[in-house]
């Protein structure tokens, strides 16, 4: 069984169904609740859909690579892309109190995303960003 999943894959939105298919592989080797896989899939699609609309102006090649990887109680998840620099770690929290009409646009998938994390990093180095998330599992009924 392997304890990781790494993928590389091209800068389109089209390729997190695909995407999403070997994480739900991945969450079924590991015993992983089918909530904690739709709630991976749901993070990765924000980030790369993310990444890909706002994140490659200018870049002549570019790539995204996502590693998922089981390590000592915890998901360990990892996205990186050639982009443009962007921390999501210093995005301001977005305004859930407010009625819904009267709040500004955008924010709220990167709001899922930092919630689903009991760790989050960014680094920018070499020319890529790496955004790592973790999530601590429970540990498996005695």
């Amino acid at each position: 069984m392997a304890d990781e999943l790494q993928l590389s894959i091209p800068a389109r939105l089209s390729e997190v169904h695909e995407l999403a298919a070997r994480v739900e592989e991945f969450g079924d080797t590991h015993g992983l609740p089918d909530p904690k896989v739709y709630v991976i899939n749901l993070v990765l699609d924000e980030l790369i859909t993310n990444v890909v609309m706002h994140g490659f102006g200018g870049v002549r090649e570019p790539e995204i690579r996502i590693t998922l990887r089981m390590a000592a109680g915890a998901l360990v998840l990892s996205v990186e892309d050639n982009g443009q620099p962007f921390d999501p770690t210093r995005d301001s929290e977005p305004d859930v109190s407010s009625p819904l009409p009267s709040r500004p646009i955008g924010g709220l998938g990167l709001h899922l995303v930092k919630n689903f994390a009991d760790r989050l990093s960014y680094e920018f180095a070499g020319g890529w960003n790496r955004v790592t998330l973790e999530h601590d599992l429970a540990p498996p009924p005695a």
